[in-house]
């Protein structure tokens, strides 16, 4: 199944929003990042402020990015 990056930031609010969008029936997946190479690294639990990004389905991303991000297009 191809992955697609939804959200980046983070460890702390990338897991509130992967219950989010499993609560609304998308699975997602968490990649700790570095953040500067944007390089994968791995997750240190204890660091909630980790840069990490959010990878939705790609046959979910349509759904996730409206649920996500229409609402608040109005607030820019």
């Amino acid at each position: 199944m191809a992955m697609r990056h939804f959200f980046t930031g983070p460890w702390i609010k990338c897991e509130l929003l992967q219950t989010w969008l499993e609560k609304h029936g998308i699975e997602s997946t968490i990649e700790p990042v570095e953040p500067i190479t944007g390089e994968p690294i791995p997750l240190d639990p204890e660091d909630l402020d980790r840069e990490v990004r959010i990878l939705v389905p790609e046959a979910d991303f349509p759904r996730a990015h409206d649920l996500f991000f229409t609402e608040r297009e109005g607030e820019l």
